[in-house]
């Protein structure tokens, strides 16, 4: 057996003060320049506190076959395994729980900074009263409207209220009644955003949303579905 094998031992009978005098003197002195030996010292530093909270009941059930010794040496390794086992379970646990709060925290953080990511914009008080503009007519027709761009970190909502009139006195023999909200990009691109059924002398309020920035919208129409007739238009 060489020096370093027979102290491999020590380490239990360390940490529970079990150890004569000399024998302590000569294990520290070892720990100095036994890496191993310090490392195992660490991971058991635990037991006698874990020691101190078992009552005679648990130790005689880690050793039903002899209760006496209350510590024979494999009673004591069954005791090391568990300090170790609810060490790694603990560490575990702290590592999810930071991982938890680190997430949230993030979470918080995201939101104050880059509300729009969330659907929610810093600017509340500016889109609150974002004005309404009046639509011009393209088309012959008693539909009146005005629209209201709010834009948003995801892109823009429109928001659109229409008076229609009485259609019974437009000469229009069959007035549009499929309507539909129409943003029309700088690119070119169109796209149908909302679509509702307009009814004569009634009011509506039709919203809709686009992906696009509300500087990237050209014009916001209000156009017949049936047959893709321009009622009206608001360029922006």
């Amino acid at each position: 057996m060489t020096p370093r094998d027979r102290y491999q031992t020590w380490d239990a009978a360390y940490v529970l003060g079990a150890l004569a005098r000399d024998d302590r003197h000569e294990y520290e002195d070892h720990l100095s320049d036994c890496p191993s030996c310090r490392t195992a010292v660490a991971e058991l530093s635990g037991i006698p506190a874990v020691l101190s909270m078992l009552d005679l009941d648990e130790v005689s059930a880690l050793d039903d076959e002899q209760p006496e010794p209350p510590l024979r040496p494999e009673v004591l390794t069954s005791v090391i395994d568990r300090v170790r086992a609810r060490r790694r379970r603990t560490r575990a646990m702290t590592l999810a729980a930071v991982a938890v709060a680190a997430a949230m925290l993030s979470l918080a953080l995201a939101l104050v900074v880059k509300p729009e990511l969330f659907g929610r914009d810093a600017r509340t008080d500016e889109q609150a009263s974002a004005p309404l503009l009046t639509m011009a007519k393209v088309s012959e027709t008693p539909i009146n409207a005005s629209v209201a761009l709010t834009g948003y970190g995801w892109g823009t909502r429109i928001d659109m209220a229409c008076s229609y009139g009485d259609w019974g006195q437009s000469p229009h023999s069959t007035p549009p009644q499929d309507l539909g909200m129409v943003v029309v990009g700088h690119d070119g691109t169109r796209s149908q955003i909302a679509t509702w059924l307009g009814l004569s002398g009634a009011t509506a309020l039709p919203s809709g949303t686009t992906p696009m920035a509300a500087d990237d919208i050209k014009a916001v129409q209000l156009v017949s579905t049936h047959d893709g007739r321009v009622l009206l238009e608001k360029q922006l």
